[in-house]
């Protein structure tokens, strides 16, 4: 047989030719696929070529997603994946039908998972898969003419194709195929999110947003899918609020992207910010799900002192800020999606019971009631319909497997793994149109991440042109008559909850820190939008343990942020003051108050002062203390407040050695030196006089008298 790779997973366009030229169009788009390697087809991801114990996997897809109509050519590829580290020897295959439909979802499901049980197969083609090298794959398409006894005259329905190889190595690959059948057409409605991959941070980074609005960046790829599509967007405010949060400094892309979102037509509904699990929140004990609060942290005045793009402008007329002042959006404006539904909640699959829609539901408005949407396996029955309530509450019931399927073919890079799974959600979509022909269906794509351009518009395309089926929306679906309903019990993680409950306590303490703040909301409103993020229902397993852990232990860093540097302190005087430091690694300044007291009466120590610390700095102060008797070591205990009296930072005890008697001992040794040293001086100077005049004295002494000439005169000789 040929060795080929499958037609693109798109809808293959329907023209006015015989029967005879599509079947041999289905062939020549099957040898096509000899230009580019072989992909591998697996309704499971392909194990890793190092994983040498890993075990080959074979699975077919058929063409055309699964659809034949009568008399077309039924073209199947088969795939054979070796993981291993030896090669595969040839093996011959063969392709079977089931000889009658399968019944309902859960036949097929079970024939899907490799139950075969009830199912009677007619070969109809056989093949040769050439050997296979480690780590490579090898694939056979099978080629069935709409004419042969094996397919001719079949009535509409589902039914089991399966695909195995003997020889080398024996599998089975189970597909389905789906021939229609008329009658009227049957809403189906699809929701489609809008959102990037799982974070801890509040808000993308420019760089992260340029990255995902690029031409080939995830965002633009959902935007791309979309266009032009009927599908009910369900848009996380966080993106848009991160590209207008940057102001000028937004990237052109992200701009362009954001632009282009609100043009869209499409109806639409925002999810919670970050996406966050609401049905974990409401089973933590809040009335109320987590908002965000305030955005302020994540603004720069330098982005917003000059007008930016259109696209990031409020939408209506604000106050004119001075010249030079940044004039900054308000949340209503930064969470912006464009037009939407108002209160659209869209909890994780399977995570709802009575309790989350009664919550929910009490959020609603007259003018815009609440409206909760729930899987069908959330049900304790099988749906009849896709509109549905639970005790007056509107519950939209998407259909579980419709929406596994396609979010499975969302996921698949791969066009035969593409191919693989839109077949099985054909299957599905046609067993949902079993019953009332005008009962509308609603699907979702649930959320993911790494969902190519490609996957993305084949599976809307798919969806588009289910047979039996034409387009329709959420609120058209969500309008139709309700039944009323009974929720079975959720599958959601239990330890969800745990999680909501540890970090609002941790919010808590870090609403209490922010007083230290003079704009408490820059630290506030970045943490909830943070816990909004981790809270992300795409985070689970292990990987939501880590998120939250790591989370809860960057908020401890964060109430660890300011405090007391000191060192223990020797007086030598009866007052002086002690110089602590007050540490403040937060990027704002800070006001606190420093509270000192001691263990001991022997030394009084000012209660109260009051610091203004700067930011990302050590600020030194002074607190007076007074020694009451002469030595000894005191404790002297000091604590950060708030000016709200919050307690911040750690305790801290330092030791003073209190020696005040030092200063009045040196008092009086000055005295006694300067007293010393004056008599000393007065003792010098006197002796030094008396020598002077000791020495002067003998001069005196030995001098003649002078001559009288008058006795000459009286007594002469």
């Amino acid at each position: 047989m040929t060795v080929t790779s499958l037609p693109s997973g798109s809808p293959v366009p329907r023209r006015p030719l015989t029967r005879r030229l599509l079947a041999t169009l289905a062939a020549v788009a099957l040898a096509i696929g000899l230009a580019a390697p072989a992909a591998a087809v697996a309704e499971t991801p392909s194990p890793s070529p190092s994983a040498g114990a890993a075990p080959p996997t074979l699975a077919a897809a058929p063409a055309a997603n699964g659809i034949l109509r009568p008399g077309e050519t039924f073209a199947v590829l088969a795939t054979l994946t070796n993981p291993g580290t030896s090669s595969i020897p040839s093996a011959s295959a063969t392709l079977s039908i089931g000889s009658t439909p399968l019944a309902d979802d859960a036949s097929l499901t079970r024939w899907l998972s490799g139950d075969a049980s009830g199912v009677t197969l007619q070969q109809i083609a056989t093949g040769t898969l050439d050997a296979t090298a480690p780590s490579a794959q090898t694939s056979v398409s099978f080629t069935v003419p709409g004419t042969d006894p094996g397919l001719a005259g079949r009535a509409p329905g589902v039914y089991p194709v399966l695909a195995q190889t003997a020889g080398g190595v024996s599998l089975k690959a189970p597909t389905v195929v789906v021939i229609p059948a008329d009658g009227a057409l049957t809403p189906l409605a699809v929701v489609v999110p809008i959102t990037a991959a799982p974070r801890t941070k509040g808000l993308l980074t420019a760089s992260e947003l340029a990255e995902l609005t690029a031409v080939d960046g995830p965002l633009s790829a959902q935007l791309d899918a979309v266009d032009g599509s009927a599908a009910t967007l369900a848009v996380d405010p966080a993106i848009p609020a991160a590209i207008r949060a940057l102001g000028s400094s937004a990237p052109p892309t992200a701009v362009a992207w954001l632009q282009r979102l609100l043009a869209l037509p499409n109806d639409r509904f925002a999810l919670q910010f970050g996406d966050a699990d609401l049905a974990a929140q409401i089973r933590s004990g809040l009335t109320t799900p987590l908002a965000p609060t305030s955005l302020q942290t994540y603004l720069s005045a330098a982005d917003f002192t000059k007008p930016g793009p259109a696209a990031l402008s409020t939408p209506s007329p604000s106050p004119t800020a001075a010249p030079g002042q940044p004039t900054y959006p308000d949340l209503a404006t930064l969470l912006d999606i464009g037009p939407a539904d108002q209160n659209v909640f869209w909890p994780a699959t399977g995570s709802v019971d009575g309790a989350v829609v009664a919550s929910l539901g009490a959020l609603g408005t007259a003018e815009a009631p609440a409206r909760v949407l729930v899987a069908s396996s959330n049900l304790s029955a099988r749906p009849s319909t896709a509109s549905f309530a639970v005790d007056g509450v509107s519950t939209p019931v998407y259909d579980a497997e419709v929406s596994s399927a396609l979010t499975a073919a969302a996921g698949e890079n791969d066009t035969a793994r593409r191919g693989a799974s839109l077949a099985a959600a054909s299957g599905h979509l046609a067993l949902a149109r079993t019953g009332s022909s005008d009962r509308p269906v609603l699907a979702v794509l649930d959320r993911g991440t790494d969902r190519s351009r490609v996957s993305l518009r084949a599976v809307l395309g798919a969806v588009a042109s289910a047979p039996g089926y034409i387009s329709s929306t959420l609120a058209a679906v969500a309008n139709t008559p309700a039944a009323a309903v009974t929720l079975g019990d959720p599958t959601a993680d239990a330890s969800r909850a745990a999680d909501v409950s540890a970090l609002t306590s941790d919010e808590g303490e870090i609403d209490r820190f922010a007083t230290i703040l003079a704009q408490p909301e820059l630290l506030t409103g970045r943490e909830r939008a943070e816990v909004l993020q981790v809270l992300n229902v795409a985070w689970t397993g292990d990987a939501a343990r880590t998120a939250v852990a790591d989370h809860r232990a960057a908020t401890q860093k964060t109430l660890d942020s300011v405090g007391i540097l000191s060192s223990d302190f020797r007086l030598v005087s009866s007052s002086a003051p002690l110089r602590p430091w007050v540490r403040n690694d937060l990027p704002w300044p800070i006001s606190v108050v420093l509270r000192a007291q001691t263990n001991d009466v022997r030394l009084r120590v000012q209660a109260n002062t009051s610091v203004e610390a700067q930011a990302s700095a050590n600020t030194r102060l002074e607190v007076p203390v007074q020694a009451r008797v002469a030595n000894g070591e005191v404790v002297v205990a000091m604590q950060l407040f708030s000016p709200t009296g919050e307690p911040i930072g750690a305790r801290q005890s330092v030791q003073v050695e209190v020696r005040a008697e030092w200063e009045s001992i040196g008092l009086i040794a000055i005295i006694v030196l300067v007293v010393v040293f004056l008599g000393v001086g007065v003792l010098r100077t006197i002796a030094r006089r008396r020598r002077t005049r000791a020495a002067a004295s003998p001069l005196e002494v030995s001098e003649p008298p002078t001559p009288d000439p008058h006795d000459d005169q009286e007594n002469p000789a």
